[in-house]
């Protein structure tokens, strides 16, 4: 049998200290098989609208959009990475890895698109107005949620770049 190419970030997915909610939800993510709007077209399912909820541009809701290119969805990153309008998320990925130069590169990625999934969840089923700041705070729970998943040998780096980030912050 012919075993099959896989993207790393598969495995580095699998391989960060994530919770296994933030595993599946970015494995879904990746997989395109997320939930979003555009997906729930495609299910044909009858909604309202099926643009973005999180900006104003009246733009279709697909993962690219939503954890990408959305106005607030860049607002609300502490990345500072711009990204290319065609690009993929592995090699997006990727690429934050090499700019970010973090052990802990994946951790971030999964958890600022897991903040953005529930704060889009949150405005949709419970009508809480989504906010940059109300992102950020979940982003940095869940962080500091992960950092009792890190191992001992990585928990004071870890805490160090949890620092460096709510800085920035």
């Amino acid at each position: 049998m012919d075993h099959p190419v896989v993207h790393p970030v598969f495995n580095w997915i699998w391989a960060s200290p994530c919770q296994p909610k933030h595993k599946v939800f970015f494995w879904l993510l990746l997989k395109d098989r997320l939930s979003t709007r555009n997906i729930l077209r495609r299910k044909h399912m009858a909604i309202d609208s099926y643009n973005c909820v999180l900006c104003s541009h009246s733009i279709e809701e697909t993962s690219e959009h939503l954890f990408l290119s959305c106005y607030f969805a860049k607002q609300c990153s502490l990345l500072g990475i711009d990204t290319s309008d065609n690009s993929r998320f592995p090699e997006i990925a990727s690429s934050f890895k090499v700019k970010l130069q973090s052990k802990f590169f994946m951790v971030t990625v999964i958890i600022m698109c897991w903040s953005i999934w529930t704060v889009r969840n949150d405005f949709i089923f419970n009508g809480v107005q989504p906010s940059v700041q109300n992102c950020r705070r979940k982003f940095f729970s869940e962080l500091r949620l992960v950092q009792h998943r890190v191992k001992q040998s990585l928990q004071k780096s870890f805490e160090l770049w949890i620092l460096s980030l709510s800085s920035d912050f």
